[in-house]
C-alpha cells in the first residue's frame, strides 16, 4: 500500500488531469488562422447558387483543424436547400480525403458568423486547404454571398464559379485542444460499434486518465524509490 502522502500525490495528480480534460472540453482554441478585414474594409462576394460556387485557399497554423467561421447574408430572401462545404487538402498524399459538411442555408445566413464543424484534421499545421462552398439548390437572385477583404491575405485566392474573384473571404479557423477525450472520441469513429458506447468512451477516459497520473507518479518519487 502507498503511504497517504504518496497516495495524496497521486490523487493530486489525477484531479489535475481531470481538469485539464474538462477545461479543454470546454474552451477551444480558435484564432489559428484568419482573415478579417475591418468594418470600412469588407465588400460582399457574387453569389453562390446553383452552380455557382466559391472557393477559397488558406492555411491552418497548428494542427487539430476542425472548423470554420464565415460571415453569409442572403441575396434576396430565404436562400433554398443546403449549403455545402467542402474542405480539401492541395498536397498530393492526401487527395482523397476531401471531408464534406452541409447546413440549412436559412441557418447559415441567420446570424454571422457561422461556425462550420468538421471532423478534426490530426496533422493540419502549414498544410495549404481549399474551402469550396456551394448552394446548390439555391436559384441565382436567392442565392447567398459572402464578406470578404481586400486581396490582402496571402494563404490562398478565392474563386467564384472557377474564375479568380478580386479580395479574399473573411474566415477564422478554430483547432481542437489534443486530450485524452478527444483522442479516445476521434478513434472509436472508426472502432467496432460495440466499442462506440458513451459507457466505453467513460470507463476508457477514467483508464487513460489513470495511466497518466500513474506516470507523473511515478515520475515525481522516481528518486525516492532509488
Amino acid at each position: 500500500m502507498w503511504p497517504m502522502s504518496r497516495l495524496g500525490a497521486y490523487l493530486i495528480a489525477l484531479a489535475f488531469i481531470l481538469a485539464y480534460e474538462g477545461y479543454a472540453f470546454f474552451v477551444k482554441e480558435s484564432g489559428v488562422a484568419e482573415n478579417i478585414a475591418s468594418s470600412s474594409d469588407w465588400h460582399l462576394t457574387g453569389e453562390v447558387a446553383g452552380d455557382v460556387a466559391l472557393v477559397q485557399g488558406l492555411v491552418p497554423y497548428t494542427d487539430g483543424f476542425d472548423g470554420i467561421d464565415v460571415w453569409a447574408h442572403a441575396t434576396d430572401g430565404i436562400p433554398r436547400g443546403p449549403v455545402v462545404f467542402s474542405i480539401t487538402p492541395q498536397d498530393a498524399s492526401a487527395a482523397d480525403s476531401t471531408l464534406h459538411v452541409s447546413y440549412p442555408a436559412a441557418a447559415v445566413v441567420a446570424s454571422p458568423p457561422f461556425h462550420v464543424t468538421f471532423p478534426r484534421i490530426d496533422a493540419s499545421a502549414g498544410r495549404l486547404y481549399t474551402v469550396r462552398i456551394a448552394a446548390p439548390e439555391a436559384t441565382p437572385g436567392q442565392g447567398l454571398r459572402f464578406e470578404a477583404s481586400g486581396p490582402a491575405y496571402p494563404g490562398g485566392a478565392m474563386t467564384l464559379g472557377g474564375r479568380e474573384e478580386w479580395g479574399d473571404l473573411q474566415f477564422r479557423t478554430t483547432a481542437e485542444r489534443t486530450t485524452i477525450y478527444r483522442n479516445i472520441s476521434h478513434l472509436r469513429q472508426s472502432s467496432p460499434k460495440i466499442l462506440r458506447s458513451d459507457l466505453f468512451l467513460a470507463l476508457m477516459l477514467l483508464v487513460f486518465s489513470g495511466a497518466m497520473a500513474t506516470l507523473l507518479y511515478d515520475l515525481a518519487f522516481a528518486r525516492d524509490a532509488g
